[in-house]
């Protein structure tokens, strides 16, 4: 036998067994297909150098001939299966146009043909992008002559996703001591609904029922299942509002939920009995709520202007009191996140936006809901970080989270003792709404599957003629044109985040441009289409970059705080863009070639849209001077100053993304009622809005007109959501 044949590797918390091509974490096995195996077994023989494209290739298709996008598939699969090394980084590094590098301490198994070598690398980004210019020569996967083995794969990936209930036994999440202390090591996991429909949910203390919110064309709704038993029963709704959190009072015998008109910015609180009965009005502008041990407080997070807050109050709402308070560019995560009480109720997790000198980065903090002390629960840095739950005897805690921006949100635990954090989860997937049972063995969570597509169809918005020309698993929310026709789109398939794309009009020639600098929100092309113009959070924090459409000479435009959603100007001389992302945005402008940037507005303002003239900005915006505050369409000059025009966004809008039609004569944004999305047009002369396509798409989250005005491009999305019961095993 080789001496390859006997080796093993660790890593981490990793062993990598070659002979029993197995991947063990902690001693769990961690599910890997065949190709990507090969993959992790040719870096880590060689950690710490830079391995070239073409002898994986080689190394992993001895047989084959294959589309080097093959590669970059597998590569991305281990990225997402692997967590982060101890120090921060991620376990495989790309080398522009190069190779691979696995950069992770690596321990040989000691025996007279191996020595033991324990190797580190220093990783210096930076330098590498400025040296290299990005990949642009990718393509989409597709291998000429496949092998039995990777059909095979590919197969067994398929049924496991169409499967309603299915079981995942390798890396998961368990309850009980483990050797790794992670709870929820072995578990099996059922989907509890199958309607593909549910947008939150929570699982009773006593393990028994959960409450779910369907949403479908007559509305939001509140439904109580019953986990061993056929019943199901609605127990408010349907509404046509929002319904944005629901959650078990301590009792279990009552349900709170909390809705949110699409058109206002204030929502109001509920509690209705768990087997149905009038639901009670309780009180408005409270968001999320996470009780107290003994069900007599409620926490949650407020937002207002340049501040949020956590708020405690009585569970009825009454006797506010704001126990702490972020100033931007820092802030505790609201959208929809509850604030989650420790066991012996002297603690409260928060999971917050803040910024220090490496940049933005999301985490757990801890509140004293006392003093209001603030501790953090953890060193690990998110780039997104969503609801927490604690572990009954408060040893450590679940927790939604994203590790890099573009990534899944998955499950993490973090261990109170030392603030370490473990990622449970490694699929891509979406998880959010973690609730656990009183005895923890019942864990539930609302898991997401998303398959975006891009259409192409003429301006006259023919829903007859229109075109699919691209499709991907995963969110596409960006896109735009250039002045020859062609589409740029931002795009996961690179597998290093969401890079820049850019297509031919029918979804042929598509190239990767950027590799390492993922785009954050927004992106847009300069009028004479020889720039791309885009937000990344490669630095850390979300600034403007800079491209050319040939992915060559990438730059760094604004170095501000956080900039997004960049759009030009038709001269080509300026960059409209917005600041802040959530709690207080404005807009600014920004010379395209750079400089020093220039306010447009003083009140809020968010994802601008430029005239076909260039005279004036159109922007989203929540007016919270009304009572109650109401979300609409703005519009100032391209100078700035003040607001020269409003309208309302009707009550069905859910994307507020606004675009002015090809004469400049109206304002074009996404309607969605009954649940279907189409683009309608709000005249600037104050008639009411109109409907101008009949794609009848299930959501639309995106949309731009060719230069020309001969063509429209957008982003269709299907969103499977549904209700899981993860159960240790």
């Amino acid at each position: 036998m080789s001496a390859r044949a006997q080796a093993f590797y660790e890593f981490g918390p990793y062993r990598l067994e070659v002979a029993e091509k197995r991947l063990l974490r902690n001693g769990v096995p961690v599910p890997l297909t065949p190709k990507a195996f090969e993959t992790l077994v040719a870096l880590v023989e060689r950690s710490g150098h830079l391995v070239e494209k073409h002898e994986l290739i080689k190394a992993v298709w001895p047989d084959s001939f294959v589309e080097e996008s093959n590669l970059t598939n597998n590569v991305y699969e281990l990225r997402k299966i692997l967590s982060q090394t101890e120090d921060g980084r991620t376990y495989i590094e790309t080398v522009p146009k190069r190779g691979y590098r696995f950069v992770a301490p690596v321990q040989e198994p000691p025996s007279e043909a191996l020595v033991v070598e324990k190797r580190t690398l220093t990783r210096i980004v930076t330098e590498e992008r400025e040296e290299e210019p990005p990949s642009r020569a990718l393509h989409a996967p597709r291998i000429r002559r496949p092998s039995p083995l990777v059909l095979a794969s590919l197969g067994v990936i398929g049924a496991v996703a169409m499967y309603g209930g299915y079981r995942l036994i390798a890396h998961p999440f368990g309850l009980g001591k483990t050797t790794s202390g992670v709870p929820f090591e072995a578990m099996d996991i059922a989907r509890v609904t199958t309607s593909g429909n549910i947008t939150h949910a929570a699982v009773s203390p006593d393990g028994k029922y959960v409450a779910n919110v369907v949403k479908d064309a007559s509305g939001n709704s509140l439904w109580v299942k019953q986990l061993d038993a056929p019943s199901n029963v609605r127990i408010a709704g349907p509404a046509v509002t929002e319904y944005i959190s629901v959650a078990f009072a301590p009792g279990g015998n009552v349900v709170y939920y909390i809705t949110l008109d699409h058109d206002k910015g204030e929502s109001a609180l509920y509690r209705v009995p768990v087997l149905g009965g009038p639901a009670e009005t309780l009180a408005t502008d409270i968001y999320p709520i996470g009780f107290s041990p003994d069900g007599e407080r409620i926490a949650f997070i407020r937002m207002r202007r340049e501040e949020s807050t956590v708020v405690v109050a009585r569970a009825d709402g009454s006797n506010q009191r704001v126990v702490a308070t972020k100033q931007k560019p820092d802030f505790f995560e609201l959208e929809w996140n509850a604030p989650a009480w420790s066991p012996d109720g002297k603690t409260i997790a928060c999971p917050a936006s803040l910024n220090d000198q490496r940049g933005h980065y999301a985490t757990i903090i801890g509140l004293n809901p006392r003093d209001g002390t603030q501790v953090p629960l953890t060193g690990h840095r998110w780039s997104y970080a969503g609801q927490a739950v604690w572990l009954p005897d408060g040893s450590g805690l679940l927790v939604t989270a994203s590790e890099h921006s573009g990534s899944p949100m998955q499950v993490w635990h973090i261990r109170t003792r030392d603030g370490v954090a473990t990622q449970v989860t490694h699929d891509l997937n979406n998880y959010r709404d973690l609730s656990l049972s009183q005895d923890a063995s019942r864990l539930v969570a609302v898991q997401v599957q998303t398959i975006s597509n891009i259409w192409v169809a003429p301006a006259a918005a023919e829903a007859s003629a229109a075109m699919q020309v691209r499709s991907e698993t995963g969110a596409l929310d960006e896109l735009a044109w250039t002045r020859d026709g062609r589409i740029v789109y931002a795009s996961t398939a690179g597998g290093s985040g969401a890079d820049i794309w850019i297509m031919n009009t029918d979804g042929s020639n598509a190239k990767q441009l950027t590799v390492g600098a993922p785009v954050a929100q927004g992106l847009a092309v300069t009028p004479d289409g020889g720039q791309i113009i885009f937000s990344s959070d490669a630095t850390g924090r979300s600034h403007l970059w800079r491209v050319d459409t040939d992915g060559g000479n990438l730059r760094q435009l604004t170095d501000g705080d956080g900039e997004f959603y960049p759009q030009s100007t038709p001269d080509g001389r300026w960059v409209v863009y917005q600041t802040e992302s959530r709690i207080d945005p404005r807009l600014w402008k920004v010379p395209t070639d750079g400089g020093r940037p220039v306010q447009l507005t003083t009140t809020r303002a968010a994802k601008p849209a430029v005239s076909p003239d260039g005279r004036m900005v159109a922007y989203a915006y929540l007016d919270i001077d009304l009572n109650p505050s109401r979300w609409g369409i703005g519009i100032i000059s391209s100078d700035g100053g003040q607001r020269v025009k409003r309208f309302d966004f009707p009550p069905t809008v859910t994307q507020r993304y606004v675009r002015w039609s090809l004469d400049g004569r109206s304002i074009a944004f996404v309607n969605s009622p009954g649940s279907r999305s189409d683009i309608w047009l709000q005249p600037l002369d104050g008639r009411a809005p109109r409907q101008l396509t009949d794609f009848g798409a299930e959501q639309i989250v995106a949309f731009e007109w060719s230069h020309d005005g001969r063509s429209l491009a957008f982003i269709r999305t299907v969103e499977t959501s549904d209700a899981v019961r993860i159960q240790s095993r």
